[in-house]
């Protein structure tokens, strides 16, 4: 979706990319095409190779259109979302106005849906999704058109084009950013998706775990000990990351349970027997973004309070 930013009157361009679909999204589409004459509607029916291709075609096909062709780059917002995912009504608004305060990007947050299973209902209790989220998701993505071209656009690849995007737009370039949670979108619970890397993978991976440990109860009670086990092995001058306790669980399955274990030690961390902290300060795990440490108390970091 393309849209001009800073107008009084908001040209608003949906480019719908459909990228060798096999199912029934084309007639889908058709049908909400004719139910809403309205809107300024693109159709693109892409061959692309890859994930990125497609998503670059769409674009430009969006800057050409007649309703934006003659706009500056700098005043044309592209926001970004998938076909199985549901944005909420204040979306662009949202998008628009933190691009008035003239940022460049904006990495918004995504959830699944719960549907019932162990793994979605894991997948909830350890996320809190936060301003200031380190989330990168093409699902609610918005970046600048000007911003978009001096990054060179979506690569063409089919895993990370996005996170590839924002690393150009944000570390390379050093453009404006941000992260909201204001627009939180809700995206597909399936276990197999477009993209490798995706939330159907990680999903997956919830899946195994707990097809492989048992019940989450059971699986949070093994990450409990051994959080325990390490901290106290190295004792109150020592932290460990949540990931070797994963690890120590199963090292075939470290990534997948980094998450879970991190939700563990805010638990522990909530009774007392554990402190978590950032660079050296007691934080709430799960609140902060980035990477934390998990120790035992002490009584330098008990006497210090986070941000």
């Amino acid at each position: 979706m393309a849209a001009a930013v800073g107008e009084v009157d908001l040209p608003v361009v949906v480019s719908v990319i459909l990228h060798q679909c096999t199912d029934s999204t084309a007639d889908r589409v058709d049908d909400v095409v004719r139910g809403h004459p309205d809107v300024r509607w693109l159709v693109v029916d892409s061959g692309a190779g890859t994930l990125g291709g497609a998503r670059a075609e769409g674009v430009l096909a969006a800057r050409h259109h007649d309703a934006l062709a003659h706009l500056d780059p700098r005043v044309v917002w592209l926001a970004s979302t998938d076909a199985d995912s549901r944005v909420p009504h204040t979306w662009l608004a949202v998008q628009t106005e933190l691009a008035d305060r003239g940022l460049d990007l904006v990495l918004g947050s995504v959830e699944p849906r719960d549907d019932g299973s162990e793994s979605a209902r894991l997948w909830h209790a350890q996320h809190h999704l936060v301003e200031g989220h380190l989330g990168i998701h093409a699902a609610n993505l918005g970046v600048r058109l000007s911003a978009y071209d001096v990054a060179g656009g979506f690569p063409d690849v089919d895993d990370g084009e996005d996170m590839r995007l924002v690393h150009a737009v944000r570390d390379v370039d050093g453009l404006p950013w941000t992260s909201t949670d204001r627009a939180r979108v809700l995206t597909s619970s399936r276990r197999e998706g477009r993209a490798g890397k995706g939330f159907a993978r990680f999903l997956r991976r919830l899946d195994d775990a707990v097809e492989t440990f048992g019940a989450t109860q059971e699986l949070e009670q093994r990450l409990r000990v051994e959080i325990l086990r390490l901290a106290d092995e190295r004792g109150p001058e020592k932290t460990l990351c949540p990931s070797e306790a994963a690890g120590a669980v199963d090292p075939t399955r470290r990534q997948a349970l980094t998450h879970v274990a991190r939700a563990v030690a805010c638990t522990l961390a909530d009774e007392g027997l554990v402190v978590v902290t950032q660079k050296g300060v007691p934080v709430d795990g799960r609140t902060t973004p980035g990477p934390v440490r998990v120790g035992l108390p002490s009584e330098e970091l008990q006497g210090r309070s986070g941000p």
